[in-house]
């Protein structure tokens, strides 16, 4: 018998039932919790007579068939669903269910209950359903529409969102739709008002770690960008190329489920420091659909909050920062985005498939020039000029098979992502540039039941590329020429990296005697990496002969280029730089109860093929069941997960076989070879890790199911790169760390209808103190940024280590979430508003160097607290499954100045009140 746990936390919200609730247990749960949410008046228990309405209208059930015999498990689907079944009480009184919960059509539920069984399911007529053997069935073969059986336990440690129930007002990606989960910190310059033309999705953090220390899967595949993914587009990038933590932007809409794993995660789990994002593609239920949507948004439906002292830069559209990447300012933009998704059958296959096409618009100015006239009218001393309209595009395209009619599961799905965008560098003539993030995966999945054992496999292939095309592959650089008089001329050519991946993992889950399961298995990664340059990028540096009379000079301090000679030259070669490595994983676990206990002990070993470590990760698990039916629990966890490696560690020491650098001390001089400077030099790393110990509490509670959770991390071995000032070398080193607490809340109440209307709630709140010597989303700190040499720092007046500071991004302090569903009129109307609420606001503030240490300081700097009421209304005009639509999503309904974060008394803020507008038509 396997341990089966009934508290798992799963959303949209578990279906209503009657619950006989043990008092004490109830009053325990709700005073540790310390929260008093009500149910609402009036509501009543969904009947068959709803639920016939439900299926006729949309065919499929939210249902929670708790485990236990087989009979039991089939009248629930029956009562739960308002369908009649029939089967023979002598038959299935020898099988047991695991049960079920989630979001199934009858089919497949009935299909998913009889896993691991002879018995089947016949569809006698509309509402009726027979269960027979194998053998009765094999004269007459009848059509059953399959689902991918997930069989695990339920884990109140697996948030579960359903697709129809995700976050997708506003950027329509991954960190929108896990940000209403505690546990999770969202980068919030995604939301800020200045960079609304932005496509890219937003990073996101779990527990505090970085983003790029996730592991995020599309159907059982990783997607994770192993390159440089913190690397951000800058005007010195000679030899690196803008990433991202996601190899692929996916389209959330395309989804019906996400896996979030960010606590007690099994052995089964590796790859990750921070937390596991499992998304599931849509998958073929039973019936033909086409759904097609344009929605779209723009600048004058959009209000801003600007801080006075950018208000003048930002209707110029460019900041007073003479040279960079444009985009700091986007006071004119439009964004839109057109789907279309369908599903069919064709023979055995059941096809879902999608794409999406995501458009931004901006108006930026390329160039910036001193302007006395302007200085004095408007007290900013650059002018901004020729206005460009910069084309962003972010396609996403799925496709998603499953076979049906078989005794066993298999799916496959092939997802392509494409992100282009238009940019060039300020006040860098002819530097304009094409920007690319191209994605393509493949996952196979396949499970079957081999007798009392179950097998499961996934095979993937993937390709990931970050790409920059400029229009000049020659840059010169006129050292006594002020960037105003053509200082800077020309582009960086073509760069671009590569990763190819081949991966698998197997995995058996057996039963050892009644109360037992062993899970054991083993993955493999390979990863190819390319770095490509298309063509010699040569970078020349001119200066005046400082032996000679000067000429006269064009403006004050500045020479024509004309009057200079070339003074150094540096090329760096076509050519391509390639690595390869293998990573592989074993892993074992036992899940076991006895009496009132639950215990879940495994153990994962990883061999890290790049950095040459082989890491053992202990995972161990203990429950204590308050009560006979197993729905409360007390759980204590104590778990070590080792992170990602990047194979950009090594690349940048390589890189330099590819330079070849020559200088000369005047016009008349010969040019001598420079060796190539020992910029990078490569040590021996550790894999970074996290320590995690937890402590929680879950079970029903008010109409609904509640959790809460303590859950401490300590990161260790943090990759950091170094600069070492004696000798000019940078290098890598595993000297950062970190420290998190957090104490999640989350409240989740069961579907209720009432007058007509059908109602979910979900609440949610966290607070978290986290340390760290890194900042992540500004590019300061992380595995690619140089630190400062200094070990200590003073932070409010006192000396400390660096590794004590507070967490400056990715670390709000309190947050809480609240979520209000309501569909009515037949399910026609859809409602959904969104609360999401900051309090004490905290920002990491640098005050220089202190004159008598020479240490940074730092102190605190308070922002207060903010509130976004986000809302979301659709309307379908006609009964049926086929109808236009209409959806207006409002963000930051109040229009509230929200802060985002402050440096040196300038403040960023949030989107003000904005509005997006959809049409489509669902077939």
């Amino acid at each position: 018998m396997k341990l089966i746990n009934q508290s798992r936390i799963d959303m949209p919200a578990l279906p209503l039932y009657t619950t006989q609730t043990p008092p004490v247990r109830k009053l325990l749960l709700a005073t540790v919790i310390g929260v008093a949410i009500g149910s609402p008046q009036g509501v009543t228990a969904q009947d068959a007579g709803t639920a016939s309405v439900q299926a006729a209208q949309s065919g499929r059930f939210t249902l929670n068939v708790p485990a236990g015999d087989m009979a039991s498990a089939l009248n629930a689907v029956g009562e739960q669903t308002g369908v009649l079944l029939s089967f023979n009480a002598a038959q299935v009184a020898n099988y047991r269910s695991s049960g079920l919960q989630g979001e199934f059509s009858v089919q497949q539920a009935l299909t998913a209950l009889l896993v691991g069984s002879p018995l089947r399911v016949i569809t006698q007529s509309e509402g009726v359903f027979l269960i027979r053997t194998a053998e009765e069935t094999a004269a007459k073969p009848v059509a059953l529409p399959q689902l991918l059986v997930q069989s695990d336990s339920l884990n109140p440690d697996v948030k579960v969102l359903q697709g129809g129930e995700l976050r997708d007002g506003l950027r329509s990606d991954l960190a929108e739709s896990v940000s209403v989960l505690p546990s999770v910190r969202v980068d919030n310059t995604a939301s800020s008002s200045l960079r609304q033309g932005d496509l890219k999705p937003a990073e996101f953090s779990i527990r505090g770690a970085a983003a790029y220390q996730n592991k995020i899967e599309l159907d059982g595949a990783s997607i994770d960008n192993l390159l440089d993914p913190a690397t951000k587009e800058s005007a010195s990038n000679y030899t690196q190329v803008a990433g991202h933590s996601q190899g692929l932007f996916i389209d959330t809409d395309f989804l019906q489920r996400i896996e979030v794993v960010d606590v007690n995660a099994s052995a089964a789990d590796g790859g990750f420091s921070g937390g596991i994002v499992r998304a599931q593609t849509q998958a073929y239920n039973g019936r033909d659909s086409l759904t097609i949507s344009h929605r779209r948004t723009q600048d004058s439906w959009t209000e801003f909050h600007i801080d006075p002292s950018q208000e003048g830069e930002f209707s110029d559209g460019a900041a007073q920062m003479p040279t960079g990447v444009p985009g700091q300012f986007q006071p004119n933009f439009k964004k839109s985005q057109t789907s279309i998704s369908g599903t069919t059958r064709i023979g055995d296959v059941g096809i879902f498939a999608g794409i999406s096409e995501k458009r931004s618009r901006v108006q930026q100015l390329q160039y910036v020039d001193i302007d006395l006239n302007h200085f004095f009218e408007t007290g900013r001393i650059f002018c901004p000029s020729e206005e460009r309209e910069l084309e962003t595009h972010s396609r996403y395209g799925v496709v998603r098979m499953d076979l049906l009619e078989r005794d066993y599961d298999l799916n496959a799905s092939l997802a392509y992502s494409d992100y282009s965008e238009d940019s060039f560098l300020i006040n860098y003539r002819d530097s304009d540039f094409d920007s690319q993030h191209n994605g393509l995966n493949l996952s196979v999945n396949f499970a079957q039941d081999l007798g009392p054992r179950r097998m499961e496999l996934n095979m993937r292939a993937g390709v990931t590329a970050d790409q920059r095309d400029y229009e000049e592959n020659i840059l010169n650089q006129y050292g006594n020429t002020s960037i105003y008089d053509a200082g800077m001329v020309g582009g960086y050519g073509e760069l671009q990296n590569n990763q190819r991946t081949l991966g698998s993992t197997l995995k058996f889950t057996q039963p050892l005697g009644q109360t037992i399961t062993w899970q054991y298995g083993g993955e493999f990664n390979w990863i190819g990496y390319k770095q490509d340059r298309g063509n010699d990028f040569i970078f020349n540096r001119y200066q005046l002969d400082f032996t000679q009379p000067l000429p006269a000079p064009i403006s004050p301090g500045s020479w024509s280029p004309t009057d200079q000679y070339l003074h150094r030259n540096v090329v760096y070669h076509a050519g391509e730089l390639s690595f390869t490595n293998l990573n592989a994983a074993l892993f074992s676990e036992l899940t076991g109860e006895y009496g009132q206990f639950g215990w879940r002990a495994g153990l994962r070993a990883e061999r890290d093929g790049w950095l040459g470590n082989t890491n053992f990760a202990p995972r161990l698990l203990l429950e204590y069941f308050l009560d006979e039916q197993r729905d409360y629990r007390i759980s204590a966890g104590a778990n070590r997960y080792y992170g990602k490696s990047f194979l950009s560690y090594r690349l940048r020491e390589k890189e330099r076989s590819m330079m070849t650098i020559r200088e000369r001390s005047s016009p008349t001089a010969d040019f001598v070879v420079v060796e190539p400077d020992q910029q990078w030099s490569y040590t021996d790393l550790n894999t970074p890790y996290d320590d995690e110990y937890s402590l929680g509490i879950s079970g029903p509670l008010w109409a609904g199911k509640a959790g809460l959770q303590l859950v401490h991390r300590r990161g260790r071995e943090q990759v950091r790169s170094s600069y070492d000032s004696s000798t000019g070398i940078y290098n890598f080193t595993n000297d950062g760390g970190s420290e998190t607490n957090q104490i999640d809340l989350i409240w989740q109440s069961e579907p209720l209808n009432w007058r007509n209307t059908r109602w979910s709630l979900l609440t949610t709140a966290s607070w978290m103190d986290k340390s760290t010597d890194s900042t992540y989303i500004d590019g300061s700190g992380g595995y690619l940024s140089s630190t400062d040499p200094d070990t200590e720092v003073i932070f409010e007046g006192n000396r400390i280590n660096r590794s004590e500071l507070p967490g400056s991004d990715l670390a709000t302090p309190i947050t809480a979430n609240i979520d209000l569903i309501t569909q009515a009129i037949g399910g026609r109307l859809y409602v959904r508003n969104s609360l999401t609420y900051t309090d004490g606001y905290e920002y990491l503030r640098g005050l220089g160097r202190d004159a008598t240490s020479g240490l940074q300081q730092y102190e605190i700097e308070d922002q207060g607290s903010t509130l976004s009421w986000d809302v979301s209304l659709e309307y379908q005009l006609l009964k049926g499954d086929s109808s236009p639509y209409v959806r207006v999503d409002v963000a930051n309904l109040t229009n509230s100045s929200n802060v985002i974060r402050s440096e040196a008394g300038v403040q960023l803020f949030a989107v003000g009140r904005q509005y997006w507008l959809e049409l489509g038509y669902r077939f």
